[in-house]
């Protein structure tokens, strides 16, 4: 009996907190309208009233039951506001940004460290990493205080930490692809040649896509990734003539070269080259 008398005393207790908590919601609600303290038309009574609802019946719960019940007196006014402006007064207004800030309101009231969690580790987790600026924070302190860290403290030289841009130097590419002793030739025609066919040949580099859909510095983004593409199509034709060599020619006619995406939502680059491989001479084949 004891037990039971303390439950319901702890009830009436909790169902006051609710009922002040309420109270002061509609308070608050009442002066936001009253007043027609909005922001573009939309009242802000819709969020602070939920929010003032919960605050009260939080610390009245916390200061004499001892305990946070829930704040249920958030759910009541977020419910109540909502069928009063978007139902009773407006009913062509519906699902809209207010609406959802009620709700976020409402949560963190009722779940504060699950809430604060979600929004802060990982909502700003998510964007930092989206936006790189994360990346971009650690690397610039680590280049500003690793040097003195590296050479006061571990007693060792610091190594730099730079953009993670693609490095590709187009004329020392070019001068080894023209150092391969091989022909690449678009069309089919061979000048006062002759030829030996040697069958169709197709060299693939797969070239991983940024996986940022934002980026901090889109410039640097864009130079990247046109190095990685002039690097993976000179790659491939460096296959594609080693292929053809192999085969015992000298030089690759009609040749395509061709850029897409592949892979689930275009994840992925790819650079193919095709063409018909040959053995280009003057006089009798070597071969």
């Amino acid at each position: 009996m004891k037990v039971r008398r303390k439950e319901v005393e702890h009830l009436k207790e909790a169902v006051l907190c609710i009922g002040c908590g309420t109270l002061a919601g509609l308070g608050v609600y009442g002066i936001f309208l009253y007043f027609n303290i909005a922001i573009f038309g939309w009242n802000l009574g819709l969020i602070f009233a939920p929010l003032i609802a919960g605050y009260v019946e939080t610390y009245l719960a916390i200061k004499y039951i001892g305990e946070d019940i829930g704040a249920i007196s958030a759910f009541i006014l977020f419910a109540y506001t909502t069928f009063y402006s978007f139902i009773l007064k407006n009913p062509t207004l519906g699902f809209n940004v207010i609406t959802i800030g009620s709700i976020v309101v409402i949560l963190q009231a009722a779940f504060p460290t699950l809430i604060n969690y979600i929004l802060l580790v990982v909502g700003l987790g998510i964007i930092s990493y989206i936006l790189g600026f994360f990346k971009s924070i650690t690397r610039y302190l680590y280049n500003k205080i690793g040097p003195f860290i590296a050479e006061k403290i571990l007693k060792r030289p610091h190594k730099e930490i730079k953009d993670e841009i693609t490095e590709f130097n187009e004329e020392r590419s070019n001068k080894l692809i023209n150092n391969l002793d091989f022909i690449f030739i678009t069309s089919t025609d061979v000048l006062n040649k002759k030829i030996k066919n040697l069958g169709q040949f197709h060299a693939t580099t797969i070239i991983e896509k940024d996986k940022h859909l934002v980026h901090a510095n889109p410039e640097k983004t864009e130079e990247d990734t046109l190095n990685r593409l002039k690097q993976g199509k000179d790659k491939t034709l460096i296959h594609l003539a080693e292929q053809i060599n192999a085969a015992g020619g000298n030089c690759v006619i009609d040749l395509d070269i061709q850029y897409s995406l592949i892979g689930l939502g275009g994840d992925s680059y790819q650079v193919s080259a095709m063409g018909t491989g040959v053995y280009v001479y003057d006089g009798d084949p070597l071969n």
